[in-house]
């Protein structure tokens, strides 16, 4: 698996960044994404809770934190590209 793109600006830029942890969103050769933030990421969400939005987290799957501002400059940057 490479990685082919970050998306959106650089922690750095963002002011994101902490030491050598660094919340961001990288597309993958294979067209997938990888999402790099803070876990736990749901520590006070219940299963309940996530069933209520439709959402639950699999056997295999983790949930993590992502700040809004990566969020939204990737977004930004994903939809640019998409048009």
């Amino acid at each position: 698996m490479t990685i082919a793109r970050r998306y959106g600006t650089s922690p750095t830029e963002r002011g994101s960044a902490t030491g050598q942890s660094c919340p961001d969103v990288l597309r993958l050769g294979n067209g997938n994404y990888l999402v790099i933030g803070k876990t736990p990421g749901v520590p006070n969400i219940s299963a309940r809770e996530l069933a209520e939005h439709g959402a639950s987290i699999g056997p295999d799957e983790q949930a993590v934190v992502v700040p809004a501002d990566c969020m939204h400059a990737a977004a930004l940057a994903i939809a640019k590209e998409q048009r």
